[in-house]
């Protein structure tokens, strides 16, 4: 991984250890800018920077080693594994009260494992989510319901999990709209350049700036509709803008190389990037498939491109539950 920093005008490379030094001596400051393998952030956005004067300086702790997801608000193109000393936030351990900042709509992931989103908008900005996907909201805000990209789209948009209208929230003043997950989890931001998309699974989406355009996903290959654990339907997410998406659990982000393929659990996919494909094996062997316990089928995904994972599936909490509810047998 590759860290600069903005000096005097000009941009070099920094270690690790440099940074946090010079944050510790107040060299640099949060809103310092930072590159993280040529993405630019903020200096703010490293998990336990400490800023401060000479007169207070400290040793910095090195965090544990951790890794930087391509839909952490840090870096939407870095998936590259993090040096001990510059763990950056990502959606699982994202700061309270850390707001990104993106050119198309600043933001704030809180909440733990249950979180929370708020965009805060300024006079004309604009953000967009599904009926009803608010929770609270500050500020002149104008709501309006419409069915977006119009009548076939909305339609298909049913058939992804999503409602038929969606609802557009325009700021004319400084303002902020939150939107909450309906099940423990994360919530992930994914920066799209124009023409970029991502493919996620039905429901994912939260909410999205206008030029994110949300679209039906058709899954081509039959088997894979019917034994891959996504179905035939999934959603499609097109920048330019920035697309939020609730998953199940905890989140974790693969890149993959050109050919490279990653084997998982039916219904752990959340996300991939559209250069990605799918496709189903069967499980050999006949003691595997009786008493494995993973079933008759696993989900091949092929690189190139990000995926990412997540570690709890909503079907599957339903099952574990189901048996502690009352049944009523009459």
């Amino acid at each position: 991984m590759i860290l600069e920093i903005e000096q005097n005008g000009s941009r070099r490379a920094i270690t690790s250890v440099e940074l946090f030094d010079m944050a510790a001596q107040g060299k640099l400051q949060s809103e310092s800018k930072l590159w993280v393998d040529g993405v630019e952030t903020f200096c703010g956005n490293v998990k336990d920077i400490v800023f401060g004067p000479p007169a207070f300086l400290k040793t910095p702790t090195v965090p544990p080693v951790a890794s930087v997801p391509p839909n952490a608000p840090v870096s939407p193109a870095g998936a590259a594994p993090q040096t001990p000393s510059a763990a950056l936030n990502d959606n699982a351990t994202l700061r309270q009260n850390a707001r990104v900042r993106t050119p198309y709509v600043d933001y704030l992931i809180g909440g733990g494992s249950t979180p929370y989103l708020i965009c805060y908008l300024e006079a004309g900005r604009s953000v967009y989510s599904t009926t009803g996907g608010r929770v609270w909201m500050k500020g002149p805000i104008e709501t309006q319901n419409n069915a977006q990209g119009g009548f076939l789209k909305s339609l298909g948009r049913i058939a992804s999990g999503e409602s038929f209208f969606m609802s557009s929230y325009r700021a004319s003043g400084p303002a902020e709209v939150a939107f909450s997950t309906n099940h423990p989890g994360v919530i992930v931001a994914r920066e799209l350049n124009a023409g970029e998309s991502v493919v996620c699974q039905r429901g994912a989406f939260l909410a999205a700036t206008p030029g994110v355009e949300l679209s039906v996903f058709y899954q081509k290959k039959i088997r894979v509709g019917f034994f891959g654990g996504e179905g035939f339907i999934m959603q499609r997410a097109t920048g330019p803008g920035v697309v939020f998406l609730e998953l199940a659990g905890a989140a974790v982000t693969y890149e993959l190389a050109p050919g490279e393929k990653m084997t998982c659990d039916t219904g752990s996919l959340a996300w991939m990037d559209h250069t990605c494909s799918i496709d189903i094996e069967v499980v050999k062997g006949v003691k595997n498939i009786v008493f494995g316990g993973e079933g008759l089928f696993n989900t091949i995904v092929t690189g190139p491109g990000r995926i990412t994972f997540q570690s709890m599936s909503i079907p599957g909490l339903a099952g574990e539950l189901a048996p502690f509810f009352p049944r009523n047998d009459s």
